[in-house]
């Protein structure tokens, strides 16, 4: 009986380093963008720093109630609610972000989110407007671009992106806005900010190593059971 136990509990401690490791948390608060829909807002947590982002879903495009004037209609984000919807056209650009605290210097992060290109197709307006380019998510950590997402042209997918970067400080801003000046509108969606270069993390040797064993000696208890 103690033996089984015994087995049973190194099984179990194995499972949960592994699932430990495969969820790392994020760093980012409310990385899954949720809010009420406005145009020219952000949700709770993040801060606009340049232009007017806006937070948006399927049926409020540019967060304007009722507005579905896409250039393709948005599938649903993988993420769920509502996302943040981002312009740019030359010089106006759209960025929006917030600080990470609790960085460690040296230290390998993995920041990850969903990006779709939708755009904005109002070509009856009395003054039409129209952001139907190609662009990509361009990420920036106190300021500077530190790589940017696949350019994406109109779709109605979405696709899940991310890129590594090494800690300089304990706090730094994380921020987003488009790649290039070529006029677009995107959105993104599920931002996660989680320690490492991959994404999830591979499990150590060690946390195999104490699964085997747990396994192993449940399989032995099992033989004496049936002996």
């Amino acid at each position: 009986m103690q033996f089984t136990r015994l087995a049973s509990a190194l099984a179990l401690s194995a499972l949960f380093c592994l699932s430990s490791t495969a969820h790392a948390a994020s760093i980012v608060v409310n990385g899954s963008l949720t809010g009420s829909t406005a145009n020219m807002g952000t949700p709770d947590g993040w801060s606009i720093l340049e232009g007017t982002p806006d937070t948006l879903d399927g049926g409020n495009n540019v967060g304007v109630t009722g507005a579905t004037d896409f250039g393709v209609a948005p599938t649903a984000s993988p993420d769920g609610g509502t996302w943040v919807g981002l312009g740019i056209n030359g010089s106006y650009v759209e960025r929006f972000g917030q600080i990470l605290s609790g960085l460690s210097v040296g230290q390998t992060y993995t920041v990850s989110w969903f990006a779709g290109n939708f755009g904005l197709n109002r070509p009856d307006a009395a003054s039409p407007v129209q952001y139907l380019g190609s662009n990509a998510i361009d990420v920036m950590l106190d300021g500077v671009s530190i790589g940017h997402g696949s350019t994406l042209g109109l779709s109605s997918n979405w696709l899940s992106e991310s890129l590594v970067f090494t800690a300089t400080s304990a706090s730094q801003q994380l921020s987003f806005r488009l790649a290039d000046t070529t006029k677009a509108y995107l959105s993104i969606d599920g931002i996660a900010v989680v320690a490492g270069g991959t994404t999830p993390a591979v499990p150590e040797p060690g946390t195999w190593a104490l699964l085997g064993l747990g396994l192993i000696g449940l399989a032995l208890a099992k033989r004496r059971t049936l002996g």
